[in-house]
């Protein structure tokens, strides 16, 4: 699965399917962070691969899902472009 499909399979997917794909990779949402995150999706750029996750959008998904959540996701994101 491409970037560009998975981020569409994230935005289509009911709330469960999105928790169970997030705890799949050990990430414990709840339904209400996930509500939080789904609007974020469509502000995903595919020039952060190489430009890197601008500051105000880090904010943002701290912002939805505190602190210790947003840095497992970040650390997961940076784990995987080394």
């Amino acid at each position: 699965m491409d970037y560009v499909q998975l981020l569409n399979e994230l935005k289509t997917s009911s709330d469960y399917e999105a928790k169970a794909f997030a705890s799949s990779y050990g990430i414990d949402l709840t339904t209400s962070e996930i509500r939080a995150l789904r609007p974020l999706l469509d502000e995903v750029s595919f020039h952060w691969i190489f430009t890197g996750i601008p500051e105000v959008f880090i904010k943002k998904i701290r912002i939805a899902i505190g602190d210790r959540k947003a840095e497992q996701l970040l650390k997961m994101y940076f784990d995987a472009k080394q």
